[in-house]
Order: structure tokens, then C-alpha cells, then sequence
């Protein structure tokens, strides 16, 4: 089984992540002893409450990348992309095909909807981050019921938030695509994937497939 973690903030001093420069290399070792080899990093775009350098999201990846390689880990670049009624949309795709996308979890903005179709026109599947959080959203509302059936809409959960009440609501409507970390700093976190994954295969299954159909 392959498993990839597409939800991280690991990259040093960009945005919100705790993670420190020296302490990286450990973190690669705890991904790839927990049989994790494959991580995306997401750092926050347009995200009001986040102060993202985005001067630095190249050359910090780029280091990121080299360090991770000599862990055995193979990583790429994304972001999650904060949806808040703005005009431009800034984000970075992840494999270039797909944009993690979260906003308030109290309200959706007025425009939701309409970015999110704006980023499906442009040709890009929405993977809406941590749905457990919203309160806004539940797998029979009407607007999940757009954002899935008619935008085609992809789904993650934290691997935390996959215990909490919220989050077992959406793990046992089988909807959910993706498990992943949002990991700023912490190294438990690999291996916490990897065990809420297997009381889950349906979404374990999922996460491989997807590998081995788009990215291998």
C-alpha cells in the first residue's frame, strides 16, 4: 500500500509551521519509519490570519526536497489555498491538477461556491481540507451535495480530527479521499496516519489508488 500525506506545513519559517531546520531530517525519518514516503507540502495562500512568505516557498522546498530525498521520502509542492472572496487565485496545485482548498469553519464566504466552480473552469479538482471542521458543512447538507456531486469535490480529514464526533460522521459516510496530517511540527503525527488509516482501508484504499493512478 502506498501512502502519501498531502496536508503539511513542514516547510521552515514560510508560513504558520513550527518546524525547525534542524530538527527536519528527524521529522523525514519519523515519515518513513511510520511507511510513509510520499508528502506534499501545503503552505497557507491567502490565508488572513497566517502571514505566508511567499518569497520563500521555492528555495525553502528546494532544500526541503534534497533533505528529504536522503530520508527516502519523495515530496512535492502544493498549498492550501484559503477561499475568503478574493478576485485573484493565487494558488500553488498539487500534482498540477488538484488545489486543497479550506475557509472559515463557521461561515462560508459569499463567493464560495462560485471559486471553487472558478477553480474547477480552470480545469482543477477541489480537495476541500479537513471537512471536519466547518460547521457549516455535514455529508447530506445541500451545499456538500453541490461541492461533491456537481463540482466533483474531493475530501480529507485530519488523522486527528478523524477522532473527533464530526470526524466520524464523515469517515463512516465512506466519502472521504484523503487522511492526512496537516503536520506542523509535530512527529507523532506520521505514525498517527498511518494507524487511524487502518481502521479505515476504505479510505486507505482510496489514497493508494489515487497514487498509482495519477502520480506513478
Amino acid at each position: 500500500m502506498i501512502v502519501i500525506d498531502i496536508h503539511t506545513h513542514l516547510l521552515p519559517k514560510v508560513d504558520d509551521s513550527r518546524m525547525k531546520k534542524h530538527k527536519f531530517s528527524s521529522m523525514m525519518a519519523r515519515y518513513k519509519e511510520a511507511g510513509i514516503d510520499r508528502i506534499v507540502f501545503s503552505p497557507h495562500i491567502d490565508d488572513p490570519y497566517v502571514d505566508t512568505k511567499r518569497d520563500k516557498i521555492e528555495s525553502t522546498f528546494e532544500w526541503a526536497r534534497e533533505k528529504a530525498a536522503k530520508a527516502g521520502i519523495e515530496c512535492t509542492l502544493g498549498s492550501e489555498f484559503y477561499i475568503r472572496d478574493q478576485k485573484e487565485l493565487g494558488f500553488i496545485p498539487h500534482f498540477g491538477t488538484h488545489v486543497l482548498c479550506e475557509t472559515d469553519p463557521t461561515f462560508a464566504p459569499p463567493s464560495y461556491l462560485d471559486t471553487v466552480r472558478k477553480i474547477r473552469e480552470k480545469g482543477y479538482t477541489v480537495i476541500l481540507a479537513h471537512v471536519e471542521r466547518y460547521k457549516f458543512l455535514t455529508p447530506e447538507c445541500d451545499l456538500f451535495q453541490v461541492l461533491h456531486e456537481e463540482l466533483g469535490c474531493m475530501v480529507q480529514v485530519n488523522a486527528r480530527g478523524a477522532r473527533t464526533e464530526n470526524g466520524r460522521l464523515w469517515m463512516k459516510s465512506g466519502l472521504v479521499d484523503f487522511l492526512a496530517t496537516d503536520n506542523h511540527g509535530e512527529e507523532s503525527l506520521p505514525l498517527e496516519l498511518y494507524e487511524i488509516l487502518g481502521q479505515y482501508p476504505y479510505v486507505a484504499r482510496k489514497m493508494d489508488a489515487f497514487v498509482r493512478n495519477n502520480l506513478d
